[in-house]
């Protein structure tokens, strides 16, 4: 037994990959025994209180910049590969540039930008009156808006490999066939992209819901947010391992989502 377990962990990337994988699980393993362990008044406080509305919240957050971003994502890099206009390549290029900007960045800026008193409220109250107010950014549309405007790059990327690496014929013979562009990209192109789609999605959602700076700036309640205030302003760390383990949950049931969906959408084509 000792000589298969000296066999096994000689290598020295194996030890390290152990190592490595022991410290990874360590955070998780005693947030998961934190909650467990609680005591049953302290989850049913937190039910009865807060978890709905965060769980409501955190969901409605990643589900509408999910959207959003699809909808950038895929009809950007559908223009940059398809279509020929004046600064194409520049565009290429600067449509990722929002991922240089941390979340918690742009959201100072739109605080800055739409909030009281800023100045695009005082542009807009010169144009439809002093008393006219614009959304406040500090909100769920200004969290939807900062969060979808940060992490629409994640689809338009994969999105943009997969029309790159696409066999155009299947295009070509749809459009030989009297298919409209338009149709042709939604009967041909976005079916072949689902897969590089799915995975664009998932990125932006898992981001969305593991995101702190963003959410905390706009003071917009989610689980993330919850866990800081627990852990902060109340130093409840058990009622803060209860929240964390309800967010591994919902990262991983969106993880085995698009697994799912991404094995039900798998595509084989030939090039050349």
């Amino acid at each position: 037994m000792m000589a298969i377990l000296r066999r096994n962990f000689s290598s020295p990337l194996q030890i390290f990959s152990i190592v490595t994988a022991t410290f990874l699980v360590l955070p998780l393993t005693y947030v998961t025994y934190l909650a467990l362990s609680a005591d049953a008044v302290v989850w049913g406080r937190l039910w009865a209180t807060r978890i709905p509305e965060l769980l409501f919240n955190t969901v409605s957050l990643a589900a509408s910049v999910a959207v959003i971003t699809l909808v950038l994502g895929v009809s950007t890099a559908w223009l940059v590969t398809r279509v020929e206009f004046p600064g194409r390549r520049l565009w290429e290029g600067a449509l990722v540039l929002p991922l240089a900007m941390p979340t918690y960045v742009l959201a100072y800026v739109y605080s800055y930008l739409l909030g009281f008193g800023g100045p695009v409220e005082h542009l807009w109250q010169l144009a439809a009156g002093p008393q006219a107010r614009i959304f406040s950014p500090h909100s769920y549309s200004g969290a939807t808006l900062v969060m979808a405007l940060d992490t629409f790059p994640f689809v338009y990327l994969l999105s943009r490999s997969a029309l790159l690496s696409m066999n155009v014929s299947f295009e070509e013979v749809a459009r030989a066939s009297g298919v409209s562009r338009l149709s042709t990209l939604w009967r041909v192109t976005l079916p072949l992209m689902r897969p590089s789609i799915a995975a664009g999605i998932a990125l932006v959602i898992l981001y969305v819901v593991s995101d702190f700076g963003a959410v905390s700036l706009l003071r917009y309640q989610t689980l993330t947010y919850a866990v800081f205030q627990q852990m902060t302003g109340r130093s409840d760390n058990t009622a803060a391992s209860i929240l964390s383990l309800l967010l591994v949950g919902l990262a991983l049931i969106f993880l085995i989502t698009e697994r799912w969906f991404r094995q039900r959408s798998r595509f084989y084509q030939t090039t050349g």
